[in-house]
């Protein structure tokens, strides 16, 4: 009873050709035989998940076939009993049927993968184009990483010259400034000297006019003693 609580089989017996169900409980690992397989692993030995899972039972199946069940828990097995096919030219004919139209799905499948194929092979070249674009720009970024550097450094150098300049500029204009103070100081002294010459040449003249009129009238007078 306990096994049967852990994993049911739809059936106990099963025609060859037919499809039976396994219901598990709780995830195991479950074995077949090798003429059975899950129809959604295609494999004879699957971990499954808890749930409703089909076995197809293939036409090399008939007696009796152990299904091994393993859980983390426990290990068990359930026992199937396979019968031959009731009608096995009808179901030749649909496993000809089948196996037509697997064909034809095998066929649209290898069209379809040599499609991809093609258009893997395409994207590949793209790959390979992209790839040498972005090492190229990769490079050129580079390079024109370097030259910004380069710019920035005589941007660096260019602004320290001109803080230089304009410091000299500045030490100029006190220089300029203190210059024409002294200049405003001299042409004051020049005019000052110049007024006081004047005054001196003025002063010089009538010294002049005096000297000459004191002799003219020495002389005179000197005359005028001679002649008595």
């Amino acid at each position: 009873m306990i096994l049967l609580l852990l994993a049911i089989l739809s059936a106990t017996t099963a025609f060859q050709g037919d499809v039976v169900n396994i219901t598990l409980n709780e995830p195991a690992l479950v074995t077949l035989d090798d003429c059975m397989y899950f129809t959604e692993t295609l494999e004879n030995s699957s971990h499954l998940a808890a749930g409703t899972h089909s076995i197809k039972i293939t036409h090399s199946c008939l007696g009796m076939y152990k299904i091994k069940v393993k859980t983390n828990s426990s290990e068990y097995t359930l026992s199937l009993r396979v019968e031959r096919d009731p009608d096995l030219e009808e179901s030749i004919v649909n496993l000809e049927e089948e196996v037509l139209q697997l064909t034809r799905q095998i066929k649209n499948l290898e069209s379809e993968a040599n499609y991809y194929k093609k258009l893997f092979e395409v994207l590949n070249d793209m790959n390979v184009e992209l790839y040498d674009r972005i090492q190229s720009y990769a490079q050129e970024n580079e390079m024109l990483r370097k030259e910004l550097e380069k710019y920035k450094t005589m941007a660096t150098n260019c602004t320290k010259v001109v803080n230089q300049l304009e410091g000299k500029i500045e030490e100029l204009n006190t220089t300029l400034i203190r210059l024409e103070a002294n200049n405003s100081e001299l042409l004051q002294q020049v005019e000052d000297l110049t007024s006081k010459l004047s005054t001196t040449k003025a002063n010089l003249d009538i010294f002049q006019t005096l000297f000459f009129v004191t002799l003219s009238f020495l002389v005179g007078s000197a005359f005028a003693l001679l002649r008595r």
